[in-house]
């Protein structure tokens, strides 16, 4: 079993923990760090701009 090391928390999980992309490799991230910086900005981001038009 490999283990790769996540670029934003530190840990080092094993390869089933990270996004495995269309090319076959890994994304350095895990997939919980993953959710924190890219998934959930982006919901938030989304719902914002959606609120907004519903105002005008």
């Amino acid at each position: 079993m490999e283990y790769i090391t996540c670029m934003k928390c530190g840990q080092t999980l094993p390869r089933s923990k990270l996004e495995r992309m269309k090319t076959g490799t890994y994304r350095r991230v895990c997939n919980h760090c993953k959710w924190l910086y890219y998934v959930k900005p982006s919901r938030d981001r989304r719902i914002l701009r959606e609120l907004e038009l519903r105002k005008k």
